[in-house]
Protein backbone atom coordinates (compact mmCIF):
# COMPACT_ATOMS: atom_id res chain seq x y z
CA UNK A 1 0.00 0.00 0.00
CA UNK A 2 1.37 3.35 -0.91
CA UNK A 3 1.78 5.62 1.97
CA UNK A 4 -0.51 8.31 1.01
CA UNK A 5 -3.56 5.52 0.99
CA UNK A 6 -2.63 4.16 4.54
CA UNK A 7 -2.14 8.15 5.88
CA UNK A 8 -5.59 8.81 4.41
CA UNK A 9 -6.95 5.50 5.76
CA UNK A 10 -4.65 6.47 9.54
CA UNK A 11 -6.06 10.38 9.55
CA UNK A 12 -9.96 8.06 8.98
CA UNK A 13 -9.46 5.82 11.84
CA UNK A 14 -7.94 8.54 14.08
CA UNK A 15 -10.84 10.32 13.77
CA UNK A 16 -13.53 7.85 13.96
CA UNK A 17 -11.84 6.62 17.57
CA UNK A 18 -10.46 9.80 18.86
CA UNK A 19 -12.37 12.93 17.21
CA UNK A 20 -14.02 13.80 20.55
CA UNK A 21 -10.44 14.32 21.88
CA UNK A 22 -8.72 16.42 19.57
CA UNK A 23 -8.24 19.24 22.75
CA UNK A 24 -6.18 17.07 24.34
CA UNK A 25 -3.73 14.19 22.02
CA UNK A 26 -2.07 14.78 18.78
CA UNK A 27 -1.38 12.36 16.61
CA UNK A 28 2.41 12.64 14.80
CA UNK A 29 1.97 10.25 11.78
CA UNK A 30 5.68 7.94 10.06
CA UNK A 31 6.11 11.09 7.86
CA UNK A 32 6.14 14.04 10.16
CA UNK A 33 2.28 15.13 9.05
CA UNK A 34 0.18 15.77 11.93
CA UNK A 35 -3.99 15.02 13.12
CA UNK A 36 -5.74 17.03 13.38
CA UNK A 37 -3.60 20.22 13.48
CA UNK A 38 0.05 21.38 14.15
CA UNK A 39 -1.40 22.74 17.15
CA UNK A 40 0.81 21.95 20.38
CA UNK A 41 -1.24 19.64 22.68
CA UNK A 42 -0.47 17.74 26.19
CA UNK A 43 0.51 14.85 24.98
CA UNK A 44 1.37 13.79 21.23
CA UNK A 45 0.61 10.32 20.19
CA UNK A 46 3.58 9.00 17.90
CA UNK A 47 3.00 6.83 15.19
CA UNK A 48 6.41 5.17 13.54
CA UNK A 49 5.19 3.63 10.55
CA UNK A 50 1.77 3.12 8.13
CA UNK A 51 0.81 0.04 10.38
CA UNK A 52 1.27 1.27 13.42
CA UNK A 53 -2.70 1.26 13.94
CA UNK A 54 -3.68 -1.90 12.55
CA UNK A 55 -0.71 -3.29 15.35
CA UNK A 56 -2.25 -1.55 18.01
CA UNK A 57 -5.20 -2.76 17.53
CA UNK A 58 -5.62 -5.91 15.45
CA UNK A 59 -5.99 -8.77 16.42
CA UNK A 60 -7.82 -6.93 19.09
CA UNK A 61 -7.01 -8.87 22.15
CA UNK A 62 -5.50 -7.67 24.93
CA UNK A 63 -1.82 -7.67 24.87
CA UNK A 64 -1.82 -5.96 21.14
CA UNK A 65 -1.71 -2.24 22.47
CA UNK A 66 1.19 -3.22 24.90
CA UNK A 67 3.28 -4.75 22.39
CA UNK A 68 2.47 -2.01 20.20
CA UNK A 69 4.56 -0.14 22.54
CA UNK A 70 7.10 -2.40 23.35
CA UNK A 71 8.13 -3.32 19.72
CA UNK A 72 8.08 0.31 18.86
CA UNK A 73 5.13 0.49 16.59
CA UNK A 74 4.16 3.59 18.27
CA UNK A 75 5.72 5.98 21.32
CA UNK A 76 3.89 8.90 23.61
CA UNK A 77 5.73 12.41 23.75
CA UNK A 78 4.37 14.54 26.74
CA UNK A 79 1.83 13.71 29.44
CA UNK A 80 0.79 10.57 29.25
CA UNK A 81 -2.10 10.89 31.58
CA UNK A 82 -3.53 12.63 28.83
CA UNK A 83 -4.01 10.07 26.20
CA UNK A 84 -5.27 7.28 29.00
CA UNK A 85 -7.80 10.17 29.31
CA UNK A 86 -8.24 10.46 26.03
CA UNK A 87 -8.82 6.66 25.04
CA UNK A 88 -10.86 6.26 28.05
CA UNK A 89 -13.93 7.12 26.75
CA UNK A 90 -13.22 4.23 24.20
CA UNK A 91 -13.72 1.93 27.20
CA UNK A 92 -16.45 4.14 28.63
CA UNK A 93 -19.00 4.40 25.63
CA UNK A 94 -17.60 2.04 23.14
CA UNK A 95 -18.59 2.26 19.73
CA UNK A 96 -21.66 -0.30 18.49
CA UNK A 97 -20.50 -4.02 17.06
CA UNK A 98 -21.14 -1.96 13.41
CA UNK A 99 -18.87 0.61 13.97
CA UNK A 100 -16.23 -1.69 14.92
CA UNK A 101 -16.45 -3.96 12.30
CA UNK A 102 -16.10 -0.87 10.32
CA UNK A 103 -12.93 0.16 11.89
CA UNK A 104 -11.56 -3.28 11.89
CA UNK A 105 -11.88 -3.34 8.02
CA UNK A 106 -10.24 -0.27 7.49
CA UNK A 107 -7.26 -1.24 9.76
CA UNK A 108 -6.77 -4.42 8.05
CA UNK A 109 -6.93 -1.93 4.91
CA UNK A 110 -3.51 -0.51 6.36
CA UNK A 111 0.28 -2.43 5.82
CA UNK A 112 0.90 -5.70 7.79
CA UNK A 113 4.41 -4.87 8.78
CA UNK A 114 5.47 -3.63 12.17
CA UNK A 115 8.97 -2.65 13.56
CA UNK A 116 7.90 -5.70 15.77
CA UNK A 117 9.01 -8.03 13.24
CA UNK A 118 12.71 -8.19 14.12
CA UNK A 119 12.05 -8.83 17.98
CA UNK A 120 9.18 -11.28 17.37
CA UNK A 121 12.51 -13.10 15.10
CA UNK A 122 15.01 -12.72 17.76
CA UNK A 123 11.96 -14.10 20.11
CA UNK A 124 11.89 -16.72 18.13
CA UNK A 125 15.58 -17.84 17.86
CA UNK A 126 15.41 -17.78 22.23
CA UNK A 127 12.63 -20.54 21.51
CA UNK A 128 10.39 -18.65 23.78
CA UNK A 129 7.98 -16.29 21.81
CA UNK A 130 4.68 -15.08 22.92
CA UNK A 131 2.78 -17.14 25.31
CA UNK A 132 0.31 -19.52 24.00
CA UNK A 133 -2.93 -19.83 26.35
CA UNK A 134 -6.12 -21.19 24.68
CA UNK A 135 -9.42 -21.30 26.43
CA UNK A 136 -11.72 -18.80 28.19
CA UNK A 137 -10.57 -15.66 28.93
CA UNK A 138 -9.79 -15.48 33.19
CA UNK A 139 -10.53 -18.98 33.75
CA UNK A 140 -8.46 -20.77 36.02
CA UNK A 141 -6.81 -23.21 33.45
CA UNK A 142 -5.67 -20.46 31.39
CA UNK A 143 -5.00 -17.99 33.79
CA UNK A 144 -2.65 -20.67 35.44
CA UNK A 145 -0.93 -21.35 32.18
CA UNK A 146 -0.50 -17.65 31.72
CA UNK A 147 1.04 -17.54 35.21
CA UNK A 148 3.37 -20.52 34.60
CA UNK A 149 4.58 -19.10 31.38
CA UNK A 150 5.59 -16.14 32.89
CA UNK A 151 6.55 -16.78 36.29
CA UNK A 152 8.18 -20.40 35.91
CA UNK A 153 11.73 -19.57 34.72
CA UNK A 154 15.38 -19.37 36.36
CA UNK A 155 16.43 -17.21 38.84
CA UNK A 156 18.97 -16.26 36.57
CA UNK A 157 16.61 -14.11 34.83
CA UNK A 158 14.77 -12.68 37.86
CA UNK A 159 18.39 -11.76 39.05
CA UNK A 160 19.16 -9.73 36.23
CA UNK A 161 16.54 -6.96 37.23
CA UNK A 162 15.96 -7.74 40.49
CA UNK A 163 17.35 -6.36 43.61
CA UNK A 164 19.28 -9.32 45.58
CA UNK A 165 16.27 -10.52 47.90
CA UNK A 166 14.53 -11.12 44.29
CA UNK A 167 11.23 -8.89 45.46
CA UNK A 168 8.31 -8.08 43.41
CA UNK A 169 7.38 -4.27 45.16
CA UNK A 170 8.33 -0.95 45.64
CA UNK A 171 11.37 -0.06 47.89
CA UNK A 172 11.46 2.84 50.64
CA UNK A 173 13.53 5.92 49.75
CA UNK A 174 14.65 7.74 52.23
CA UNK A 175 16.41 10.30 49.84
CA UNK A 176 16.82 10.28 46.04
CA UNK A 177 20.15 9.77 46.07
CA UNK A 178 19.62 6.39 47.93
CA UNK A 179 20.90 3.06 46.15
CA UNK A 180 18.04 0.68 45.59
CA UNK A 181 19.85 -2.30 48.16
CA UNK A 182 19.42 -0.11 51.26
CA UNK A 183 15.62 1.28 50.60
CA UNK A 184 14.73 -2.35 49.44
CA UNK A 185 16.10 -3.55 52.85
CA UNK A 186 14.23 -0.84 54.93
CA UNK A 187 11.37 -1.67 53.15
CA UNK A 188 11.25 -5.21 53.97
CA UNK A 189 12.23 -3.85 57.76
CA UNK A 190 8.75 -1.38 57.21
CA UNK A 191 6.63 -4.79 56.54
Amino acid sequence: MSTPNAQAITREILQELFGHATDRVSVRLWDDSCWPDDNPRGATLVLNHPGALRAMFLPGDEVSLGEGYLYGDFDVEGDLETVYGAAEHLLLDPPPLTAKLKLAQKLRLLPDVSLRLAALQEMAQRERGRARVGGTRHSLKRDRAAVTYHYDVSNDFYALWQDPYMVYSCAYFESPEEDLDPAQARKLDYI
